[in-house]
């Protein structure tokens, strides 16, 4: 097997802006482990949603515009958790915007009538949102109508200074605003009552000699009455709510703090700025008094820090998730913050932006208004080819390549382009746009796109409809030929993901070999396969508990499915009577794949099948598998079998779906090695006798039936590439373009 390694994808995230969890945080009730959810906002206007369940699923991401950077997001939650929690952003601009999780597009844009936005905040009932503004306004608006109501309610007392952060304070009555200002002043602002709008006192922090100060962050401890705030001078302070004064002040950063958050019993404050450290701070408490003391410090961004949010719940979890410049995702226990582990999301495309064409060797790539087409010439060098750069201001949403008839389709959310390629004498490819009126009359946009034959392309509306259009690129005609009649979505099996506006959403379509089934996985596990010969009904495969998170058709006849927590399933297609659901590999090996798998902490990115041969794909790893071997059940792969033989991950950065309703005993785990060894132990006669029965060869001689290896990082993506060939796509760290960071003072030991 030739193994092509590819370093010039030139991919590059984007800065991470602003985070915030779906839920807050609580040591009341049980955990909403199917619920919470993650909001990450990007500088090129993206929101990605991230579910913390197995490690770390990139679920979603809402495309943004050019110019058009999320500086700050909310969610509100209604009071009784009967309804799906509700998505806030701002940035740039003078509207707030909701979003519609199961579309990708905004429910509505709300205009503030005010100056442009820099903070948003949402009161802890949830019925109002509060923006400071840069022409000194705070705004209150009303949003207890349900989705898509927001109401103007007030604009408070105004006055010169930018409102670079503000806080609700819901605790005492009258309810009011803290805002942290640009002229280095705290102003609280009433937000009921009598005084509704009033300044009702002011707090002044330390002035710089060379410039203004500017208040970035702030955070208030509601039960305690007190309020912690973040300066450009690279102070903390600790303010009296009640009297206005200040209480403590710590100069542990050097220079401007941009987040701070505290914990849900308002013991612990952690702060992170310009200087790329996150410190902790612990409240010290006696008979007579308490105070907080500078405790802990850890260097693990390489560049700002612009955003952090914290969610603990009653399970022991506690996220403490930050991000900035660096534009990874740093993931920490809150209690094990000082040298607890940690984990870092940067190159993980969980949805990829790349694909391969191996009958052409064309590599293309596509991030936010930009499709790059790359050609690896015979003597092994690259060459690129084609650039594509769309005049819409609106991020790309998907892109498919046909080599037969060479036509390029890419979409956004509000249009659908066609593009036929032409190689000239030089090797360049020379584009040429599809134009018909007609279809760009129909098709607004979509989430989705994928050729099916040659000129056949399917689209998936942002309303999740299927379309199939016939192209005619010599007379520049695009035809509709048909629209899927979709199964009807059945209610999850888990009652809390029917709150999830997107639990019944499509997360993975593809086309089987010989382009006769629609393949379709959703969010709450079922699995759909849609015939394209018009003629047989279109039927549901299975329902998994836990859903989908790969497809792959390893034949026309065979469906591999990578589920959300690691396992590996080989399903029939088109099932017969003389056929089961499960392949006879997928009986044998499903329940019993080798533990270095299943416990990998990195996220699966894709799969790759070819005759028999499966790989899967992380960032950090690639693990092959045997499709025609059983894997040797033994302690030298230390298989995950039976019931619940799965690895406990214990460090907390991630919800595991057995400890997701409390506390785990720590006996459970001795208990599950004597189950599974008797489990295993009974099962050992009658897998050879399976073997018998369907020829099965278990692992011996010189074939592999699995093996792990972490030579390629960090993997973009892993492709077929002719005979006997795959490509993998790397991304080194150090090859990321990067703004200088803080110079911190270096220690020569």
């Amino acid at each position: 097997m030739d193994i092509h390694r590819c370093r010039f994808v030139d991919y590059t995230p984007h800065t991470i802006t602003a985070t915030a969890f779906s839920h807050p945080s609580t040591l009341s009730t049980k955990p909403p482990s199917s619920e919470l959810r993650l909001a990450i906002g990007r500088s090129n206007g993206d929101i990605e949603i991230w579910n913390p369940r197995y490690n770390w699923t990139h679920e979603l991401t809402l495309p943004g515009s050019k110019g058009r950077s999320i500086e700050g997001l909310v969610w509100a939650t209604s009071p009784e958790g009967t309804e799906s929690p509700r998505l806030f952003s701002v940035g740039g601009s003078t509207y707030i915007t909701e979003w519609n999780l199961s579309t990708g597009k905004p429910i509505t844009n709300y205009d503030c009538n005010a100056g442009i936005i820099w903070s948003i905040d949402v009161s802890s009932n949830n019925q109002k949102l509060a923006v400071g503004c840069d022409d000194g306004s705070v705004v209150i608006v009303d949003i207890s109508g349900g989705p898509g109501f927001m109401e103007y309610d007030l604009i408070c007392q105004r006055q010169d200074a930018r409102v670079l952060s503000i806080k609700w304070d819901n605790k005492n009555q009258p309810a009011r605003l803290v805002g942290g200002c640009a002229d280095g002043r705290i102003r609280v602002w009433s937000a009921d009552g009598e005084t509704k709008g009033r300044i009702l006192g002011t707090m002044r922090v330390d002035k710089s000699k060379t410039e203004s100060t500017l208040v970035w962050s702030l955070s208030v401890m509601e039960n305690k009455g007190q309020l912690i705030s973040g300066d450009s001078t690279g102070s903390v302070k600790i303010w009296d709510l009640e009297n206005y004064t200040l209480l403590q002040s710590f100069k542990v950063h050097d220079a401007d703090v941009l987040c701070l958050v505290h914990d849900v019993n308002e013991e612990k404050i952690f702060s992170g700025g310009v200087d790329r450290k996150i410190h902790q701070f612990d409240l010290i408490s006696t008979k007579t008094s308490s105070k907080w003391v500078h405790s802990f410090n850890r260097l693990l961004h390489s560049n700002d820090i612009r955003s952090m949010s914290i969610y603990e719940n009653k399970g022991g979890y506690g996220f403490l998730v930050s991000g900035g410049v660096e534009r990874a995702i740093v993931v920490q226990h809150v209690q094990q913050f000082h040298d607890g582990k940690y984990k870092k999301l940067l190159i993980n495309q969980q949805l990829s932006n790349v694909i391969v064409d191996s009958g052409k060797r064309l590599i293309i790539m596509w991030q936010d208004q930009q499709v790059k087409i790359w050609k690896i010439l015979e003597n092994g060098k690259y060459k690129l080819v084609c650039k594509v750069s769309l005049a819409d201001d609106e991020n790309i949403t998907s892109v498919d390549y046909n080599s037969e008839s060479n036509l390029l389709a890419v979409s956004k959310l509000t249009s659908v382009k066609l593009f036929q390629l032409e190689e000239s004498t030089k090797g360049k490819l020379h584009v040429h746009k599809i134009r018909d009126e007609s279809f760009d009359s129909l098709i607004e946009g979509a989430k989705l796109i994928k050729f099916i034959e040659s000129k056949t392309l399917l689209i998936v509306t942002p309303e999740e409809e299927l379309y199939k259009f016939d192209i005619n690129p010599e007379q520049s005609r695009i035809e509709l030929s048909a629209e899927i009649e979709q199964i009807e979505p059945s209610p999850s099996t888990n009652s809390t993901s029917n709150k999830l506006q997107h639990a019944s959403c499509i997360n993975n379509l593809i086309i089987s070999p010989d382009c006769q089934n629609l393949i379709i996985s959703r969010y709450n596990g079922q699995i759909e396969i849609y015939p394209l010969n018009g003629t047989s009904p279109a039927y549901i495969l299975t329902k998994l508990s836990s859903y989908a998170h790969l497809l792959q058709c390893s034949t026309n006849e065979k469906l591999i499915v990578l589920t959300e927590d690691n396992k590996i399933f080989e399903f029939y297609i088109n099932q017969t009577e003389s056929k089961t659901l499960q392949t006879p590999w997928s009986r044998r090996n499903s329940e019993f794949l080798p533990r270095q798998f299943t416990s990998l902490e990195d996220k699966p990115q894709g799969m790759v099948v070819k005759y028999e041969k499966l790989w899967i794909f992380g960032s950090a790893w690639l693990v092959y598998f045997d499709l025609s071997v059983n894997i040797p059940i033994s302690k030298e792969f230390k298989n995950a079998g039976g019931s619940g033989g799965r690895k406990r991950n214990r460090n907390g950065l991630s919800i595991i779906e057995d400890e997701a309703s409390g506390e785990v005993d720590e006996n459970v785990e001795v208990l599950e090695t004597s189950l599974k060894q008797r489990e295993i132990d009974r099962l050992r006669q009658q897998i050879q006798d399976d073997e018998q029965s369907t020829n099965g060869r278990s692992g011996s001689g010189n074939q592999k039936p699995f093996f792990i290896t972490e030579k390629y990082r960090p993997i973009m993506k892993v492709c077929d590439f002719g005979e006997n060939e795959i490509v993998v796509i790397e991304r080194p760290y150090f090859a990321l373009p990067t703004t200088p960071a803080f110079n911190l003072p270096k220690l020569k030991i």
